[in-house]
């Protein structure tokens, strides 16, 4: 469920919930008189609003995340995984960019040599190594989309109506095997997502949303700062 949460467990890796912005204020909207495909639908839509997420993901003592800024298909923001190690992206009209935080052996350039910070690495989904797993979380991260739960045959359950930071919420459980999360939607406003909890084999994860409405402004990096890619 990684696509689901760093998209839902892509909603796999993700923490806490600001209610500044997320439209879930207002009249009801009515999802939890609606299919599931609808409800999903509509999440997506709203979704497509500028927003803030944050994806946490723990096992043990280990805590790896991704913060991502983004505007419609645009997108911005830093992955970190359970060694601390941090790297930064850029995703700009389908087009992916990673620089390390710090200079690591296992980020490295079409010559072999590790990318120095600040420096910027062209990068695919289907690009090689560890450089092709950085480009597919970053594609997860800033692409979540929860109709996925349905094409990837997932069950899915509306349980219960609650509240979210004293917020009206609708919980949806979805599980295939051993992951299983619960998605707290707003009933009110926009049926924007406020909240995932889940839990990934041994890996428990939460997924947030803040700031919705806001529009960042994300720039493709400096040209003389961009490597060659890498094919």
């Amino acid at each position: 469920m990684y696509e689901l949460g760093a998209g839902l467990a892509a909603l796999s890796m993700a923490a806490g919930c600001s209610s500044n912005g997320d439209g879930s204020g207002g009249k009801p909207n009515g999802i939890e008189g609606q299919p599931v495909d609808r409800i999903f639908a509509r999440v997506d839509k709203a979704l497509d609003a500028a927003s803030v997420h944050t994806v946490q993901r723990v096992g043990g003592r280990r805590v790896s995340d991704v913060h991502a800024l983004h505007g419609g298909d645009n997108c911005t923001g830093r992955l970190t995984d359970d060694q601390g190690f941090a790297w930064h992206f850029t995703t700009l009209g389908g087009r992916i960019w990673i620089t390390p935080q710090r200079r690591s052996a296992k980020l490295a350039d079409r010559t072999g040599a590790p990318v120095e910070p600040g420096r910027y690495l062209p990068v695919e989904t289907n690009s090689p190594g560890f450089a092709g797993t950085l480009a597919q979380r970053t594609s997860a991260a800033c692409h979540v989309r929860f109709s996925v739960v349905k094409q990837q045959h997932f069950m899915v359950t509306k349980g219960a109506e609650t509240r979210v930071n004293g917020r009206p919420v609708l919980a949806m459980k979805v599980e295939q095997g051993g992951v299983e999360s619960i998605a707290y939607l707003a009933t009110t406003g926009e049926p924007v997502p406020l909240r995932v909890v889940g839990r990934d084999g041994k890996h428990r994860f939460i997924t947030t949303w803040e700031d919705y409405g806001v529009s960042p402004r994300i720039a493709k990096p400096p040209k003389p700062e961009i490597l060659p890619p890498l094919s």
